[in-house]
C-alpha cells in the first residue's frame, strides 16, 4: 500500500512541478529576462483555466424534483467540514438514525432506522443499488464504504426505510486536482489516502485515488481493523456530442478480527472479516441541456463481487481453511426520464443474476402552482422463488407563507425486504408521515409523525450475540430537529425521536437525541479573504433503556440508557485542514451494543490538503 501510496503522491507532485516549470531550457538559464513574465503568463493562464468550468457526467438515479422535507443533502463542502470519520457518522444525523458501533472506527456500524434492522437501509452508488455481498448479505455496512470517494450523499425519507444516493467525486476544472490526507490516532490507528483528477479539454477525464485504514489496536486487543480501498474511473464527455460514458472500478479488502467473549463458554459477538469486494460500473448516458431540462437516458452495466480469503471454519488442522462465501453478480439497467421546470418524469428497468431478476420503477413529479409538489412512485420485482414485491408512494408538500411547509408521504403495497433469504415471505405494509417545518437562517424547527406497519425485522449477521429480533407492531414515531444561530458564529442543532403509544421496537433505544453546539469563525476582521477557518464542536448522543435483540435461547438482550460526549477541533487554511477528534470524552463503560464498549478517550488526528496543479 505504501508504494501505492508513493507513486499516486509522486503522480500528483509530478504535475504541479510540471506547472511550476514549463520550459526545462528556460529552467536552466535563470538570467533570461522573460523568466519573470513566463511565470506570470503560466499563473494568469492556470487561474483562467481554474475559473472555467467543464462538464462532468450526470448523476444517475436520483429525483430531480422532489417535495419539500422529502431528503437530506450533504454536498462537498458539508463532508470536508465535518467530524464523520465514516459514512455511518454522516447518516447519524438524520433523525431516527441509530447506529450500531461495534467499538470504535474499523468495527461494524450498521444502520437501524424507526424499527426494521436490516431493511432500514437501501444504497446506490452513481445511480447503482449497491448490494450487500458476503458473510453480511442481508445489509450494507456504510463504514466499509470510502467516504472520501463521495462528493455528495443525498438521503431520500421513507417511513423505516432510508434510501441513500452515494455520488463520486466530479472534477470540473481543467486543472489537475490533487487530495492528500494523512490522519492517526490513539491505538496506533494510521489512515492515508490520496487522490488525483484530471480533465481535458477534449472530453476525457480519469480519476486514480486510493485509502488505507489501519485500527491494530494493542495490548493484545481484539477487534483490530485494515481496509485498503482503490477507486479508479475514466470518463469521456465530448463537447460536440451529449453522448458521455464512464467506466470505473471500485475495491475494498476489510480484514477484521473477530471479537469473543472474555468468560467462558466463549461466544462470538462481533463476526470477523478477511474478504474483498470489487465493483465495476460502465454507463452510457444522452445528457440533458446545460439547463438540466429535457429529455436523459442511460444504459449501464455493473458486476459486484465478494471473495473470502480465508474462512473462519477449520477443518482438522488450524491451516487447513475452506472459502465459503464466494458471491457475485451483474446488473444490468436502462433509464429514460423527462424533466421541465414543473415536471419530471422517469423510469428504470433493472436485470439481475442473482436473487431479483426483474427490478422496475417509475416516477413523476408535478408542480403546478408555486409552492405544491407532487411526486408519485411505483415498483415492481420479481424475485428468485416465485416471489414479488408492488408497492406505491405518494409524497406531497406545500410551502406557506412567513417560511412553514407542510409535507405528507403515504406507502403501501408487499415488499420482500432480503431476496437473498430463501422461502422468506413477502411482507404486506402501510406506512403513511405527517412532516411539518419552519425555516430561518437564525432558527429552524421541523417535527414529525411517523406510522409503520408491522414487521418481520432480520438482525445484523455480524453481530453473532444478537440472533433474532421481535416481530415489529404497528408503530407511531415523533421526531424532532431544530437549528438554533443566535449569532453567525455560534450554532445549536439536534435532533430526538422516540417511539410513541405502547409499542416497543427492539433494535434501537428510545427517547434517542443527538445534540450538537458548534463554534466556527473565519476571523474576517483579520483574514478578509476568508482564507482562515476555525471550529470547535461538541456533541451529545443520549438515550433511554432499550432492548438491542433476542439472544440463542430467545431472552431479551437490554441496552442500558446511556449518554456520550464527542468533540471535534478543526482548523483551515485555504484547502488545508487540521483536525482532532475525540470520541467517548466521560470514559463511561456503556455500550451501543451489549458487550461491545466504546474505547475510552479514543482520538484521531490528522491532516487533509487538496490542491489544483
Amino acid at each position: 500500500m505504501s508504494r501505492l501510496w508513493l507513486g499516486l503522491t509522486y503522480l500528483g507532485l509530478a504535475g504541479r512541478l510540471a506547472a511550476q516549470v514549463p520550459d526545462s531550457a528556460a529552467a536552466a538559464d535563470s538570467l533570461r529576462p522573460d523568466s519573470t513574465v513566463d511565470n506570470s503568463a503560466m499563473f494568469l493562464k492556470t487561474y483562467e483555466e481554474n475559473r472555467h468550468r467543464v462538464p462532468v457526467f450526470p448523476r444517475l438515479g436520483r429525483a430531480d424534483l422532489l417535495p419539500a422535507l422529502s431528503r437530506f443533502v450533504f454536498d462537498r463542502d458539508t463532508l470536508l467540514w465535518h467530524n464523520a470519520e465514516t459514512l455511518s457518522d454522516l447518516l447519524a444525523k438524520v433523525p431516527g438514525v441509530f447506529v450500531l458501533r461495534g467499538g470504535w472506527v474499523g468495527r461494524p456500524e450498521p444502520i437501524n432506522f424507526q424499527g426494521r434492522a436490516a431493511a432500514a437501509t437501501e444504497f446506490l452508488l452513481d445511480g447503482v443499488p449497491y448490494l450487500p455481498l458476503g458473510p453480511d448479505s442481508l445489509a450494507v455496512d456504510p463504514s466499509t464504504i470510502a467516504l472520501s470517494f463521495l462528493e455528495r450523499v443525498e438521503v431520500e425519507r421513507l417511513p423505516g426505510l432510508l434510501r441513500v444516493h452515494l455520488f463520486t467525486r466530479r472534477h470540473d476544472r481543467l486543472p489537475p486536482r490533487t487530495a492528500i490526507s494523512v490522519a492517526s490516532g490513539d491505538f496506533d490507528i494510521a489512515r492515508y489516502r490520496v487522490s488525483l483528477e484530471r480533465r481535458s479539454a477534449s472530453g476525457f477525464g480519469f480519476v486514480v485515488s486510493a485509502e488505507h485504514l489501519a485500527v491494530p489496536l494493542r495490548n493484545q486487543a481484539q477487534g483490530a481493523y485494515s481496509n485498503t480501498q482503490a477507486w479508479l474511473q475514466a470518463s469521456y464527455l465530448p463537447k460536440s456530442s451529449r453522448l458521455a460514458a464512464m467506466v470505473q472500478w471500485f475495491r475494498g479488502g476489510p480484514n477484521r478480527g473477530t471479537v469473543t467473549t472474555a468468560t467462558t463458554p466463549i461466544d462470538t459477538l462481533s463476526q470477523g472479516l478477511d474478504g474483498g469486494r470489487s465493483d465495476f460500473h460502465a454507463n452510457l448516458s444522452y445528457r440533458p441541456d446545460a439547463d438540466g431540462l429535457g429529455f436523459t437516458s442511460s444504459l449501464v452495466a455493473a458486476r459486484s463481487s465478494w471473495t473470502e480469503d480465508s474462512s473462519l471454519v477449520t477443518l482438522g488442522a488450524p491451516d487447513r481453511h475452506v472459502r465459503f462465501v464466494d458471491q457475485s453478480l451483474w446488473q444490468l439497467g436502462g433509464r429514460v426520464g423527462h424533466r421541465t421546470r414543473v415536471s419530471s418524469i422517469d423510469g428504470e428497468v433493472w436485470h439481475r443474476t442473482r436473487w431479483t431478476p426483474l427490478d422496475a420503477r417509475g416516477s413523476i413529479s408535478f408542480s403546478p402552482i408555486g409552492g405544491l409538489t407532487l411526486n408519485g412512485v411505483g415498483v415492481y420485482q420479481r424475485h428468485s422463488g416465485a416471489r414479488t414485491s408492488r408497492s406505491v408512494t405518494a409524497r406531497a408538500s406545500l410551502t406557506l407563507p412567513l417560511r412553514f411547509r407542510l409535507a405528507a408521504l403515504a406507502q403501501t403495497g408487499t415488499i420482500l425486504p432480503h431476496p437473498s433469504i430463501h422461502g422468506a415471505a413477502v411482507q404486506s405494509i402501510t406506512d403513511g408521515a405527517i412532516l411539518g417545518g419552519f425555516e430561518h437562517p437564525r432558527f429552524a424547527v421541523e417535527a414529525g409523525l411517523w406510522r409503520t406497519a408491522g414487521f418481520e425485522p432480520q438482525t445484523f449477521p455480524l453481530y453473532r450475540g444478537v440472533t433474532a429480533l421481535a416481530p415489529l407492531e404497528q408503530t407511531k414515531w415523533l421526531t424532532v430537529q431544530a437549528r438554533l444561530a443566535p449569532r453567525q458564529w455560534f450554532v445549536l442543532d439536534g435532533w430526538y425521536s422516540n417511539p410513541i403509544g405502547g409499542a416497543k421496537p427492539q433494535g434501537l433505544p428510545p427517547t434517542h437525541s443527538i445534540v450538537s453546539a458548534t463554534i466556527q469563525s473565519k476571523f474576517l476582521r483579520t483574514y478578509r479573504s476568508g482564507i482562515f477557518g476555525l471550529k470547535l464542536q461538541g456533541t451529545m448522543e443520549s438515550w433511554g433503556n432499550g432492548v438491542i435483540g433476542l439472544d440463542g435461547h430467545g431472552v431479551a438482550i437490554p441496552l442500558k440508557g446511556a449518554t456520550f460526549f464527542r468533540a471535534l477541533l478543526q482548523l483551515r487554511l485555504g484547502d488545508f485542514v487540521a483536525y482532532y477528534d475525540r470520541v467517548n470524552f466521560q470514559s463511561t463503560k456503556l455500550t451501543y451494543v451489549p458487550g461491545l464498549p466504546i474505547l475510552k478517550l479514543a482520538s484521531t488526528f490528522g491532516v487533509r490538503w487538496e490542491f489544483s496543479n
